[in-house]
């Protein structure tokens, strides 16, 4: 995928979303650390930059002035991530003044983000790379919700499929298990965060709107509107 540096010298927002918060510049961060240190007061930002290295082992993304080192602990939320591509991190930068200055991501995107738009479970489930760091919606039977840390573990299942993903949302709800749900939100690491997750409504019929009003009606409603605009045409 072709990438576009879209940094600028100073720290800009990218958006109303925990997953994309104020866009610190790599060069602006290792020119002034203790600034952006979440050591010395807890803070998330977010840093864009291209990646220069990824391995097992170690990671960095840089600018065209600077290079920053990236925590590898969760491997995972790079998985699909190609060397060289451009990318968002959201996390906690460390600075260590005997050391290297790290950040370490809670979330990693493409950059500019990207919105896969909707997809089932089970393609997400049979190619989770393709969808990691991307934004996307699913459906499916809200199977189980727990209130834990401060969020909510939930899992949605496909019903035609059996097939299964976890969802973290974070936000209130009174959402109960055995409903049909629609969730939109980040696809990182095998797990869709969200900050949107409600009913899924589908479209409602006449049928449901009017009660009592059959099929055999709507098919003598649908004749009388015919014959009207036979009438007029002559």
């Amino acid at each position: 995928m072709a990438s576009l540096l879209l940094v600028t010298c100073t720290a800009t927002f990218a958006g109303a979303s925990m997953f994309e918060l104020e866009i610190v510049p790599v060069s602006k961060l290792i020119e002034q650390p203790s600034v952006y240190d979440s050591t010395l007061a807890y803070r998330k930002i977010s840093v864009v930059g291209n990646l220069s290295e990824l391995n097992k082992h170690s990671a960095s993304i840089a600018d065209d002035r600077s290079a920053l080192k990236v925590d590898v602990t969760r491997i995972q939320l790079f998985e699909g991530f190609e060397l060289g591509e451009q990318v968002m991190l959201t996390g906690e930068f460390r600075h260590n003044s005997l050391g290297d200055d790290i950040m370490h991501p809670s979330y990693v995107l493409h950059y500019p983000v990207q919105n896969a738009g909707q997809a089932s479970i089970s393609d997400i489930n049979g190619n989770q790379a393709l969808y990691n760091g991307r934004y996307v919606t699913i459906t499916g039977n809200l199977s189980s919700i727990e209130l834990s840390a401060g969020s909510y573990k939930a899992m949605v299942t496909e019903e035609d499929t059996g097939e299964q993903t976890k969802v973290f949302y974070y936000g209130a709800t009174d959402l109960k298990g055995g409903e049909e749900v629609k969730v939109y939100g980040l696809y990182n690491s095998g797990i869709l965060h969200s900050e949107n997750m409600a009913k899924n409504r589908s479209p409602l019929s006449l049928t449901a709107l009017v009660p009592g009003f059959s099929v055999v009606m709507s098919l003598a409603a649908l004749g009388g509107v015919a014959i009207l605009l036979s009438q007029r045409q002559r």
